[in-house]
């Protein structure tokens, strides 16, 4: 069974596709072209729509932080000599920050899932505060 490129949705009344995938259907004549045309013959009411691919980025990933990372975690020493060694084959590769990145989101899969974001970070705060204000209310005194 051959896999197609096209997901035609009904309820959505949409034909998605990929962006290479269309760019391929541009070309009269191709297999791509005659598989598009005929999804549009077959619906001529739907439009059009390309394929979101949503990546996991990891803003903010330095060296630096990879760094500070390895260096809380037991084995530290031997993770930071085998980071140093990825870095040099990454770095002759020319690829530098793409495989060492690769390498420590294999090597430290908890990574993101043990960060905090900016976001809890701020609602702890808030919710730190109020209850200090409640504390303050309920005491009658002043915190120092």
């Amino acid at each position: 069974m051959k896999k197609s490129n096209i997901n035609v949705n009904t309820i959505e009344s949409t034909i998605t596709v990929s962006k290479a995938f269309y760019k391929k259907a541009s070309v009269y004549g191709t297999a791509e072209y005659a598989e598009l045309h005929n999804a549009v013959r077959e619906n001529p009411t739907f439009k059009i729509v390309f394929k979101v691919i949503e990546k996991k980025t990891y803003g903010g990933l330095t060296f630096e932080t990879m760094t500070d990372y390895i260096k809380t975690q037991p084995n530290s020493e031997w993770m930071l000599v085998k980071m140093a060694a990825v870095m040099r084959v990454a770095k002759a590769k020319n690829s530098l920050y793409p495989l060492t990145k690769k390498w420590f989101l294999s090597t430290f899969p908890a990574y993101k899932a043990n960060a905090v974001s900016e976001a809890e970070a701020a609602a702890l705060m808030k919710q730190a505060e109020a209850e200090i204000a409640d504390l303050i209310a309920e005491d009658g005194s002043q915190v120092a």
